[in-house]
């Protein structure tokens, strides 16, 4: 076997949502394999940052301001991307945000907001990178689902947030059927419970959810960004060429088994 398989020398990455949290640890662990990164995100000075952590690695790093769920400036973006690097090959669809409100009290800005960056984000990115994927003959995309995201009801009052993961998951499976006769692999993957900044002072500030997690969890962990970083890498190699559609737990065991059970009410 070809043990240079994950590594990714020669290929331009796209990372959403780069500039902090989960993006971020992506954005740097494909850099680390080799990939050169177009760092995509509407935090300017955070991207900053971002870029010079990833130069490091010794590859290139430009930067786009964009918001996502704005359809035209991800196409300018994609345009700028493409004219400076000259490739893309791989896309980590990162970027979104939560809100989590109970589903009776709710509001439709609410709603639409959740719905706006997190699937509509999620697909004009696609649809724009993915155009500039078309004629490489070989290139992935990874989508970022939830465990909520149709693979377990969580029972939470994140409801509208966990549609638009779902809505997700049934993308990245379309996606992989369409796109497959053109050397596109579509896959997602659909972390548990990780420490970002968006659930610090959320749910993880919740004695009752963490004791469940520790006890009810198979691996009696909560996930670290860098424990998001192998299956994204895995993802976007030729170490999962055979691989497409496929919507990837990333969740110690949590799938496997009864989910945590949060009070919706707090």
């Amino acid at each position: 076997m070809n043990r240079n398989i994950f590594q990714l020398n020669g290929r331009v990455a796209v990372v959403t949502g780069a500039a902090r949290g989960l993006g971020h640890e992506i954005a740097l662990g494909l850099a680390e394999f080799g990939a050169d990164v177009a760092v995509i995100d509407v935090l300017d000075e955070e991207m900053r940052v971002a870029k010079e952590r990833i130069s490091k690695f010794g590859v290139r790093c430009e930067i786009y301001p964009c918001d996502v769920s704005d359809e035209n400036a991800v196409r300018e973006a994609s345009k700028h991307v493409l004219n400076d690097f000259g490739q893309v090959d791989i896309l980590a669809n990162i970027a979104g945000i939560t809100n989590r409100v109970l589903t009776h009290e709710i509001t439709a800005e609410q709603v639409r907001q959740l719905t706006d960056v997190n699937y509509h984000g999620t697909f004009w990115c696609c649809k724009e990178f993915g155009s500039c994927m078309m004629n490489r003959g070989k290139a992935s995309i990874i989508n970022m689902s939830a465990l909520g995201g149709g693979i377990l009801g969580m029972g939470r009052g994140n409801a509208a947030y966990c549609a638009t993961k779902g809505a997700i998951a049934a993308l990245t499976r379309d996606l992989a059927t369409e796109w497959a006769e053109k050397g596109i692999r579509v896959n997602a993957v659909a972390p548990s419970w990780f420490e970002t900044g968006m659930n610090t002072k959320s749910i993880f500030a919740m004695p009752d959810f963490v004791d469940q997690v520790y006890t009810k969890v198979p691996l009696r962990k909560i996930g670290k960004p860098n424990e998001l970083v192998g299956p994204v890498v895995f993802l976007a190699s030729d170490a999962s060429s055979m691989i497409t559609g496929l919507v990837l737990p990333v969740d110690g065991g949590t799938a496997a088994c009864c989910p945590i059970q949060v009070d919706a009410s707090s």
